[in-house]
């Protein structure tokens, strides 16, 4: 689930580099799919992220889209990064093929910003506070819910952005996938479970040895075209889960994760590390003991994970450096009723730990415009830091069509302070069409690494605060929904990285603004199209004018699907993602170290039942061969093909 952050990984190849000359059948089904006046994405009625607790996607006050189970069947989406794409809103920067470290974000929010949850339960590294998105395998996934907009008050640091749950189940049936595909990419997948009790697991391998064009940026920043190497990735996951009813109205709802992952780190083309490797294992277990009346459900929920990552280039850092982590949480909710009133108030408390241990890396001159790095000795250390919190919403329905909520939180992160985080929201409905909008604070604190990671960490930084806004208006008709949107965040002591030397900082003031366009129709003759345009119009560092990195101006994305309907035997899609420059090249950089290409991207699937449980899917990626780096140096894959046999 975690992965080592881009400074990290810069820390430990940049040193002599400068120098150097399922689709699912196991899964219960869900609630059938409903409109959204909020959401382009096909959704389901209920929801249970934006407030902490179960209610109609109608009813929330912030944008909410649901990628449901059978969309990522369509699209064979394999991570949960693959199945984001084309979500209005979400940005997706991939490092490479399988196993690549992806970046992510919300609006223009980081991933350090935006809060990840596995049933309700945040998962993030506590020494990079981001998941490697790349590497969660959709095994066992039921659907996913992308909340956008701050956070804070039902889920304190790092939610300024906004939430993403991953939400499983408990497998039904049986269920066995294999597939084959380009770049020596296999896959099997197989679930067993009676609803109760089940399992699942996922054996995912790639080469990854892919063939890219030339990249041309001008001068000395020009790559010629060849082949990808060191980039191979080889990831397992299994997932045993329970979804009891005990006595006395009592529910307990328990999984246990185990995942490894390895991959090849290759580094930018211009800083090439072809001996380096990184190796992650996670185990993780949660257990919610759930007690729901007529008025009220009471859930204690208790989680704790463990994390290794071994990072090893034996040629140039003469031996590994890992990082151990840990994380445990106990959080007591109560969810409520009465009348026109509702609300949710529970207690957080977490502890994070993470355990440095690194080789002897020599210092080097400035050169080649770049600063001076000190020589690191071989060291190894631990840090930790706790969170405890109160928080309380209240919600009241004043008229028939309209709801209006105030929440506030208090969080303690030692060794980072206290802070209280207040929101208020609401939505008006009138006929067809439909007002929501959202305002609070929100913060996250500085990780594990920001703090305290040698060469390339600032003990002095301070927790970033936010005030977030955004309104929605929404048109839902017979044939489908349209709904547009305004967003802003606008904060002060962002922490960011500095472009030259990794080291991060606060920015002192910054603000990421935009508009949000959505569309989708119900079936037509079998076929929903659905349609999204984000223009992320402003995202600077107000101190400096300059444009935060990696916030394309523009986004937008088109999608066509046929499901399967009635006895059909043919399922088809396509779906087709534009993302914008970032603006953050020669204009607003100095000195240039890089450029973030703009490109087009166009994924399809034909699926066809050869017989009651046996499907055929062949399933195409970047169809039209795009040559383009996401990521400054690191070239995505050209086009490949997928070839699967399912049981569904």
């Amino acid at each position: 689930m975690f992965h080592v952050s881009l400074r990290c990984a810069l820390a430990a190849a940049l040193f002599p580099a400068l120098h150097a000359s399922p689709a699912l059948a196991d899964i219960a089904p869900s609630p059938a799919p409903s409109a959204s006046p909020t959401a382009a994405l096909r959704t389901i009625g209920t929801v249970v992220t934006n407030d902490r607790k179960p209610e109609p996607i109608g009813l929330t006050s912030q944008p909410t889209f649901v990628i449901d189970r059978a969309r990522i069947d369509s699209f064979g989406d394999r991570s949960v990064a693959d199945a984001l794409q084309a979500v209005p809103g979400v940005e997706i920067f991939s490092y490479g093929g399988f196993g690549a470290q992806a970046d992510y974000g919300i609006r223009g929010a980081r991933p350090a910003q935006t809060l990840i949850l596995v049933d309700g339960i945040p998962i993030a590294d506590p020494t990079t506070g981001a998941v490697q998105l790349s590497q969660f395998s959709t095994i066992g996934v039921q659907r996913i819910e992308v909340v956008e907009s701050g956070s804070s008050t039902l889920y304190g640091t790092s939610a300024s952005g906004g939430v993403i749950n991953i939400i499983t189940r408990v497998p039904r049936g049986e269920y066995l996938a294999a597939s084959i595909g380009s770049f020596d990419d296999r896959d099997v997948r197989a679930a067993v479970g009676n609803g109760i009790v089940g399992f699942s697991f996922e054996r995912h391998v790639a080469t990854n040895a892919y063939p890219y064009g030339a990249l041309a940026y001008g001068g000395a920043s020009d790559f010629a075209s060849g082949i990808r190497s060191n980039a191979e990735g080889d990831e397992s996951t299994g997932r045993l889960s329970l979804d009891l009813p005990v006595v006395a109205g009592f529910t307990v709802r328990a999984r246990a994760d185990a995942s490894g992952t390895y991959i090849g780190a290759p580094g930018s083309l211009d800083f090439a590390s072809e001996t380096a490797t990184q190796h992650t294992s996670t185990d993780s277990v949660l257990v919610d003991l759930e007690r729901a009346t007529a008025n009220n459900t009471l859930t204690i929920s208790l989680a704790g994970s463990k994390t290794r990552l071994a990072y090893d280039d034996l040629a140039f850092n003469n031996g590994e450096s890992d990082v151990d982590t840990g994380r445990a949480q106990i959080s007591l909710r109560d969810a409520f009723a009465f009348g026109r009133f509702d609300g949710v108030a529970g207690i957080d408390l977490s502890r994070e730990s993470g355990e440095f241990a690194f080789p002897y890396a020599p210092g080097y001159p400035a050169s080649d415009g770049f600063p001076a790095t000190p020589a690191v000795p071989a060291n190894a250390f631990g840090k930790a830091q706790a969170q405890a919190a109160a928080y309380a919403q209240f919600g009241v329905a004043p008229f028939a069509g309209a709801r209006l909520t105030a929440g506030l939180r208090g969080e303690n992160d030692s060794p980072n302070g206290s802070v209280l985080a207040p929101s208020l929201g609401g939505t008006i409905r009138s006929g067809v069409v439909r007002f929501s909008g959202d305002l609070g604070e929100s913060f996250r604190v500085p990780t594990l690494e920001d703090l305290y990671y040698p060469g390339y960490s600032n003990p002095n930084l301070l927790p970033e605060k936010a005030q977030t806004a955004d309104a929605t208006v929404a048109y839902e008709a017979r044939r489908g929904t349209l709904s547009a949107g305004w967003f802003d965040r606008n904060g002060s002591n962002f922490i960011v990285d500095d472009p030259v030397t990794f080291v991060p900082f606060n920015a002192q003031r910054a603000e990421s603004a935009g508009l949000v366009f959505a569309a989708s129709s119900r079936p037509i003759g079998g076929l929903v199209a659905e349609a999204s345009y984000t223009n992320l119009y402003r995202a600077l560092d107000l101190t400096t004018g300059s444009r935060l990195p990696r916030n394309p101006v523009g986004q937008a994305s088109l999608s066509l699907t046929h499901p399967f309907l009635g006895d059909t035997r043919v399922s088809y899609g396509m779906r087709w993602g534009i993302v914008g420059s970032d603006g953050d090249d020669k204009a607003n950089v100095t000195p240039l170290i890089g450029e973030y290409d703009a490109y087009d991207k166009l994924d399809a699937f034909l699926r066809y039942k050869v017989a009651k449980d046996t499907i055929l899917s062949v399933r195409g990626t970047n169809l039209g061969n795009e040559t383009y780096a996401p990521i400054f140096g690191y070239p995505a894959p050209g086009r490949s093909i997928q070839v699967e046999l399912s049981t569904r």
